[in-house]
């Protein structure tokens, strides 16, 4: 099989994120994973909808990006405003791109900060630190 055809294969797979946020730690744990397309992925929206009222710990999405960076597209953004509209309250949006993991914390009101760091354990389990806004020591 040639390259191109191998490339093509390659699918996004997301996953929702279930935990807490403490302060600017955010521990979560990967669920309900989910395979698309080559350049598109869907989240399971009637049942994370359905876990947010039911439980209120859904804290956001970890997906891939298994062909580019680890930053988000316009569709994610758009993605990640709606549903931090429809909740009211912050979500994590992680993308785990060839290179890197990288998080980033959306608000309700539309804002994006890029998370200080982001960790990926056994069994699904991920932490994400947010930036303190202090400049660190060089």
């Amino acid at each position: 099989m040639g390259r191109a055809s191998a490339a093509a294969r390659v699918v996004e797979r997301c996953w929702t994120l279930l935990g807490q946020r403490r302060g600017r730690v955010w521990y979560a744990r990967r669920a309900r994973p989910q395979r698309g397309e080559p350049l598109s992925v869907q989240f399971d929206g009637p049942w994370v909808l359905r876990r947010e009222e039911e439980r209120r710990d859904v804290v956001g999405f970890y997906h891939t990006h298994p062909d580019g960076d680890a930053t988000p597209s316009r569709r994610d953004v758009r993605t990640m405003r709606a549903w931090c509209s429809a909740f009211g309250k912050p979500l994590l949006c992680l993308i785990d791109a060839p290179a890197a993991v990288r998080g980033y914390r959306f608000a309700a009101d539309g804002s994006c900060r890029e998370l200080a760091l982001v960790e990926v354990f056994a069994r699904g389990v991920v932490v994400g630190v947010e930036d303190d806004g202090e400049q660190v020591p060089s």
